[in-house]
C-alpha cells in the first residue's frame, strides 16, 4: 500500500512538470513557425459637423546637436598605418516578405462604398498588404507611404509583430485644417506635458511676424487582433478600419472568424 501511495505522488509531481514541458515544446515549436497574414485598411475622416473633440499634438522640439568632442592633433609616425577599428554591425533584421495587395483581392469593398454613401465619413485611403510576422523587437513600422500616395497632410506607419497574440499598431498624424489652428487654447496645451508653457504657447501663437505651428490629430494604438475581425481604430476627427486575415497554407479549415492569432493558434 505504501509503495502505491509513493508512486500515486510521484506521478502527481511528475504530470504538471511533463506538462509544463510540452506545453514549452508546443511554444517552440510555433516560435520557429514563420507566419503570414493579410492585412487590409481604411483610413477615413469624420465630416467636420459631426467630429468632437480636439486630442491634438505639437510637434516635438528640435533635440540640440550633441557637442562635438575637440579633435586631437594629428601624429605622424613612421611605419604602416594602424588598422581600422570595426564596429559590430547591427544584426539584420528578418526579412518581412512585404507584398502589396491587388485592388481585385480587397474584401472591404462593400463598407467603402456604403462609407462613401454617407455624409458622415469622408474615406481617405484603402489599401492592403501580406507579410510574414516576427517579433516587435525583430519588426519594422511600415511608412504609410509604401502602402499608396498618402494626402499631404496625412502620416504615420503601421506595424504587424506576433507576441503571444498578433498585434497591429497604428501610428498615424493628420494635419488639423488651418481654421481648427486658431481654435488651439492653453487647456490643450497642457495635455502635451511640460514641453511648453501656456503663456509661451499663447504669445507664439498671437505673434504677428510668425506663423502658428501645425496642429496634428493623432492616432496611437497597440491592438490585439482577431482572425477576420474587423478592428475600429478611433479619434474623433479620423478613424483606421483594418481587418487581418491569416494566410492559410496546407490546412484543410482556414476559417477561424474571430479567433485570437498568435502562438497558441
Amino acid at each position: 500500500m505504501r509503495y502505491l501511495i509513493s508512486s500515486l505522488l510521484s506521478l502527481l509531481l511528475l504530470a504538471p512538470a511533463q506538462a509544463q514541458q510540452t506545453e514549452a515544446d508546443e511554444v517552440a515549436t510555433d516560435e520557429q513557425e514563420i507566419r503570414r497574414y493579410t492585412v487590409e485598411v481604411i483610413v477615413f475622416r469624420y465630416a467636420q459637423e459631426v467630429s468632437t473633440g480636439s486630442e491634438v499634438f505639437l510637434p516635438d522640439d528640435p533635440e540640440p546637436e550633441p557637442e562635438r568632442a575637440p579633435e586631437e592633433p594629428i601624429e605622424f609616425v613612421q611605419g604602416l598605418p594602424p588598422e581600422p577599428i570595426e564596429e559590430d554591425a547591427p544584426e539584420p533584421l528578418p526579412d518581412t516578405e512585404f507584398v502589396l495587395m491587388s485592388e481585385n483581392d480587397y474584401e472591404l469593398v462593400d463598407i467603402l462604398d456604403r462609407m462613401e454613401n454617407l455624409d458622415v465619413y469622408e474615406p481617405v485611403m484603402h489599401f492592403g498588404w501580406t507579410q510574414a510576422t516576427w517579433p516587435e523587437e525583430r519588426t519594422e513600422a511600415i511608412p504609410i507611404a509604401r502602402f499608396a500616395e498618402p494626402p499631404e497632410d496625412l502620416n504615420g506607419t503601421f506595424m504587424l509583430y506576433l507576441s503571444r497574440y498578433l498585434h497591429l499598431v497604428v501610428d498615424l498624424a493628420i494635419r488639423a485644417p488651418d481654421a481648427e489652428r486658431s481654435a488651439f487654447s492653453g487647456e490643450h496645451a497642457q495635455r502635451q506635458g511640460n514641453r511648453r508653457t501656456v503663456g509661451d504657447l499663447l504669445d507664439f501663437i498671437d505673434a504677428e511676424d510668425r506663423e502658428p505651428l501645425p496642429t496634428y490629430f493623432r492616432i496611437r494604438e497597440d491592438r490585439i487582433v482577431k482572425n477576420g475581425e474587423l478592428r475600429y481604430y478611433d479619434h474623433p476627427k479620423f478613424g483606421v478600419l483594418a481587418r487581418v486575415v491569416r494566410v492559410e497554407e496546407n490546412v484543410e479549415d482556414a476559417s477561424g472568424d474571430g479567433e485570437l492569432l498568435g502562438y497558441g493558434t
